[in-house]
């Protein structure tokens, strides 16, 4: 290199002394040096065609939205090249830019007309980029070159299904569902169209059901079937269904993380965490390197008090996934149960540097600060930050009603309290909190009135019981 540099400052308009650096540059991963040369050779040179290519190889590896421009600037000076316009289109893809990807698969074709999977691979971009009626002439052309591919009849009927054109698709698909001698890849492949326009369009939700029935019915050892009948239901809240399906999914393939999850999701979100634990458990034994898995079992197992089962897998989670701040808080929290309170504020503190503007931190931290009677206006900060994200959440504003609490400032907390209760059902603490700013506030009747609300939702609170009798804090 410090030779070739040597001979580009002697000769600095030698364009061979130049590519020679570039070379070498190249070779020792050189990348900026490289790309400085060729774009100097450029300068001097624009009808170079290799250093026009090499430019955009050398940009490829770390600047691609640089790399595609030059590939583009190339074929607008030079025509187009194979190699140029194949680098393009995958460029584009990548990158998320499917019009011109198709733009330059066109010209591929126009290069390559007889060739199929390239017309294919033009047409399915096509119907990425939204280009339907393009897809559909592509398309057309492939059926007159193959009359009897049925892959090509379903892709045809997939795009007439994104067209919403739906008696014109289920012509297509249909004779293609009857066929037992089509596999049941394409069938699910099929299913899978219309599940996803079922998302955008909840009339198909009737058919798109019928066709993995059948599919179910003929296949019934395949889990895929069994999988979709249950996104379905779930849709549908026939949550008997969800489970029945979910539950043969991990049955055929207890290797599918989803399977497990979803169907605890069922029973998650109903509350139902004894249900939960079981599923998730047995997931833990086929999947215990999933996520997910490890981080809901612990969210159950902390909503049902066993906080050393709870650390334990949320342990398991953040080493799977070091920066999720869900988890990070979740772990805290239960911690912060089982008056570790340490490693609490330590996880707290984490997940704040990951995320400083994650509310279920900020307010969870705030929270257990003000009932240890520290760091009360850095507390009340995080609180206000918290509900700033979500205003009407009832648990983020008891917190800061309890902050106001404990600083002294009875009547603001008072407030926030209020509000708390009014947005509907909120827990025994609430209403604890409620009873006790009462009492500061010497209204010893409404004090009360919370208080027993507090112990018909928490009867087992014997301390609460024991504030009642003694009509004091």
């Amino acid at each position: 290199i410090d030779a070739a540099r040597e001979a580009v400052r002697i000769a600095p308009g030698k364009i061979e002394y130049r590519k020679l650096l570039a070379d070498i540059s190249a070779t020792a991963y050189d990348l900026d040096g490289a790309a400085a040369q060729y774009e100097q050779i450029i300068a001097q040179d624009s009808s170079n065609v290799e250093a026009w290519y090499n430019l955009a190889r050398v940009y490829q590896v770390r600047k691609p939205l640089k790399a595609l421009e030059t590939y583009e600037r190339f074929t607008v000076r030079f025509g187009p090249e194979w190699d140029v316009l194949l680098q393009t289109a995958d460029l584009c893809n990548k990158l998320g830019h499917p019009q011109r990807a198709a733009a330059a698969l066109r010209m591929m074709v126009d290069l390559d007309p007889g060739n199929r999977e390239l017309r294919r691979t033009l047409a399915q971009t096509e119907v990425r980029a939204g280009n339907l009626d393009d897809a559909l002439a592509v398309y057309a052309n492939l059926r007159d070159m193959d009359p009897d591919n049925l892959g090509y009849q379903a892709e045809i009927a997939g795009v007439w299904l994104l067209k919403k054109d739906y008696a014109h698709a289920a012509e297509l698909f249909d004779p293609i569902l009857r066929k037992d001698t089509v596999s049941v890849d394409v069938k699910v492949h099929i299913g899978e169209l219309y599940y996803g326009q079922m998302e955008k369009d909840t009339t198909l939700v009737p058919l798109t059901q019928k066709i993995f029935e059948k599919i179910r019915e003929a296949n019934p050892k395949d889990w895929r079937p069994y999988w979709f009948l249950g996104g379905i239901a779930s849709g549908r809240r026939d949550d008997s269904l969800a489970v029945k399906s979910f539950r043969r999914v991990t049955e055929l393939a207890s290797w599918n993380a989803d399977g497990w999850v979803f169907l605890s999701s069922v029973y998650l979100t109903k509350n139902d965490f004894q249900h939960s634990i079981g599923i998730l458990e047995a997931a833990e034994k086929a999947v215990p390197e999933d996520f997910r898995v490890n981080f809901f079992l612990g969210v159950a197992y902390s909503r049902v008090g066993r906080n050393p089962d709870a650390a334990r897998v949320l342990e398991k989670a953040r080493q799977i996934s070091p920066r999720d701040t869900e988890a990070i808080a979740q772990l805290a929290l239960v911690y912060d149960s089982m008056k570790r309170t340490d490693d609490s504020d330590s996880l707290y503190e984490e997940a704040l540097r990951i995320n400083p503007e994650f509310s279920l931190a900020l307010n969870n931290y705030a929270y257990s600060l003000s009932e240890r009677g520290l760091q009360l206006e850095r507390a009340l900060g995080m609180a206000r930050k918290a509900l700033e994200v979500a205003p009407d959440n009832p648990s983020y504003l008891d917190t800061i009603g309890w902050i106001y609490f404990r600083l002294g400032r009875y009547r603001d907390a008072e407030s926030f309290v209020k509000k708390a209760i009014n947005k509907g059902e909120v827990s025994a603490v609430v209403h604890e909190h409620m009873g006790d700013i009462y009492f500061k506030l010497n209204d010893m009747d409404r004090a009360l009135e919370h208080w027993n609300e507090a112990l018909k939702l928490d009867g087992s609170n014997t301390l609460l019981r024991d504030k009642i009798t003694r009509r004091s804090l």
